[in-house]
């Protein structure tokens, strides 16, 4: 198999080899999506980080599998950040990482010959897969953390966004505000994604806490990321005492709807307030707000919860969640 170069990544992407260099290590100089780009390719084409020669009693540097679904590499508002996070642990750290991709949909075991040869000392599902084929990663007994997932029957480190206290806090500034008739819009990938149900959990446990009416006609479960006309045609249906206001499972889904409204003639936040979740850099045109999670502590925290787990491999399984912090960016107006 030919040696990967420093040259070769740059020659993919289109930059220097000082570039590259530079972005593998962790050092500055070079933006965020380039740094990520670079080492998700570095990651993919196997590239070996050149680490300094260890002393005796010098422990090796770990060798981590990144196992991420197919959809993953897709994203470019969410999951690089998450991604640059566990680069930049593993360069300050002398960790090698390597990233297996497992198709959900056809359900190819080939993901697993890597893993199962033992190429790796840990494991880091990143993103939802299903049960099953998380299962089969969890029962290969190499030490495990799961990145936005949760598998009530597999024990295992967990690294979650505080996705219930997330939306419980949305709910609560939109009371506050003085809106008490509030929709929910959800995603198509809600029953794949566990951060979107439990979004959504979060929206339905504090509305019925508050004592706050739910409508089923206003939760939208299947919105799309590439068809604006689902909003268009449930907007039209809408009549009688509408919400107020919508907290949306993510800003993408928040900027779709909120374009949408626009084109109807429909002011955000004068007509109608609406509420996002991630706090995605570059998304939204104007203001929205919005949940922020802090993607690449989450990254981090992943990389250094599965370092914890290999050199204490007694300890307790840990689940963790990272709270979000609700960012008033002017997308809520108050009602009187």
């Amino acid at each position: 198999m030919k040696k990967v170069t420093l040259e070769m990544i740059a020659k993919e992407i289109g930059t220097t080899k000082n570039t590259v260099s530079r972005a593998i290590r962790g050092e500055s100089g070079v933006s965020d999506e380039l740094r990520s780009k670079i080492n998700y390719l570095a990651s993919q084409y196997g590239y070996q980080r050149k680490h300094p020669p260890h002393s005796k009693n010098e422990q090796a540097p770990f060798k981590v599998t990144m196992v991420c679904n197919n959809f993953l590499p897709y994203d470019t508002y969410f999951w690089p950040y998450v991604m640059k996070g566990i680069f930049e642990y593993s360069a300050r750290h002398q960790i090698s990482t390597h990233t297996v991709i497992v198709d959900m949909i056809r359900d190819d075991i080939k993901y697993l010959l890597p893993l199962q040869e033992k190429h790796c000392d840990g494991i880091l599902v990143i993103g939802t897969l299903p049960d099953s084929q998380f299962t089969r990663i969890a029962e290969l007994g190499i030490p495990l953390v799961a990145v936005d997932h949760y598998n009530d029957n597999v024990k295992c480190d967990y690294v979650n966004v505080a996705n219930q206290n997330g939306t419980i806090k949305a709910v609560n500034f939109l009371k506050s505000r003085g809106h008490f008739n509030i929709g929910f819009i959800n995603n198509e990938a809600a029953p794949y994604t566990y951060s979107f149900k439990q979004r959504f959990l979060g929206y339905k446990t504090r509305m019925e806490q508050l004592g706050l009416p739910i409508n089923p006609r206003f939760i939208w479960a299947d919105s799309t990321y590439t068809d604006n006309q689902y909003f268009h045609q449930k907007l039209e249906q809408l009549t009688g005492d509408t919400p107020t206001a919508w907290i949306c499972v993510n800003d993408l889904t928040a900027y779709n709807f909120c374009s949408v409204l626009s084109e109807r003639g429909l002011r955000v936040p004068e007509d109608i307030s609406v509420i996002g979740f991630d706090n995605i850099p570059g998304v939204f045109q104007t203001q929205l707000t919005t949940l922020g999670v802090p993607q690449n502590i989450i990254g981090d925290c992943a990389l250094r919860r599965l370092v914890r787990r290999l050199r204490h491999p007694e300890e307790p399984f840990e689940s963790i969640e990272i709270f979000t912090d609700l960012m008033d960016k002017g997308s809520v107006t108050p009602r009187t």
